[in-house]
């Protein structure tokens, strides 16, 4: 292009914007209809309800003994229906049913904490993950079960090591049924400081799950495939 005509093109430009009308900058977006409203009970029967109907929605199994005994069979049976000779289990002070690692030693299953030694410690902790490994069964206490989404408030921190949720197979998780809240905000408002006083904070919604583009779930894929929840009556 000769700088004549290159000036003339400027000129040209330079004149239309002088006259041109430029739109209005700001934007505003379509008006978005408002979600729908569900309705949280707050009945403690109704919280139960829900609670379990949510969780077995997301491939969870929940069992409702009458009371102790009936408790401590439920899970003796889910250990031994994955013929599991090994298990990592909270401490007791973090379980709400007494006797669980008694019963276990007793069923002859090996019971293991979830301690790890530090990372920094490279061969004891290669070496205790290895042991761990070889469990089959976790066995949990829950802080909080949420009743509109079905999932369990598990925090972690001394005797409740997060491995016992994550690494076997199976998972079993004793929940009291007064634990069960109507959703998150109502947890965190009953439980303001549990960020701080947890190491960890997971919500645990049913198995573990995944899916390839053909959205074909696949459960266990990157956690327990299985999810075994055993309501507790406030007494016990």
């Amino acid at each position: 292009m000769s700088q004549l005509h290159r000036e003339s093109v400027l000129t040209a430009i330079r004149a239309s914007l002088a006259k041109v009308v430029l739109p209005d900058a700001r934007y505003e977006p379509p008006a978005r209809p408002s979600p729908p409203t569900r309705e949280v009970p707050t009945d403690p029967a109704d919280l139960r309800a829900a609670f379990v109907a949510e969780l077995q929605a997301l491939s969870g199994q929940v069992y409702s003994p009458a009371d102790h005994a009936e408790a401590m069979d439920i899970l003796l049976d889910v250990v031994r229906g994955c013929e599991a000779e090994v298990a990592i289990a909270w401490d007791e002070a973090y379980l709400p049913l007494p006797g669980v690692w008694e019963a276990l030693a007793a069923a002859g299953v090996r019971v293991l904490d979830s301690t790890l030694p530090p990372s920094s410690d490279e061969p004891a902790h290669a070496a205790r993950l290895a042991e761990l490994e070889q469990a089959t069964v976790g066995v949990t206490g829950a802080l909080a079960g949420l009743a509109d989404t079905g999932s369990l408030a598990l925090p972690s921190g001394p005797g409740r090591g997060r491995l016992a949720s994550l690494l076997p197979p199976v998972h079993v998780a004793l929940l009291p049924v007064a634990r069960i809240v109507p959703t998150m905000a109502a947890f965190f408002a009953s439980h303001p400081n549990v960020v701080r006083r947890s190491s960890n904070l997971v919500f645990v919604s049913g198995p573990s799950r995944t899916a390839d583009i053909e959205q074909t779930l696949t459960l266990g894929v990157h956690g327990p495939r299985e999810l075994h929840v055993v309501l507790l009556a406030s007494a016990l």
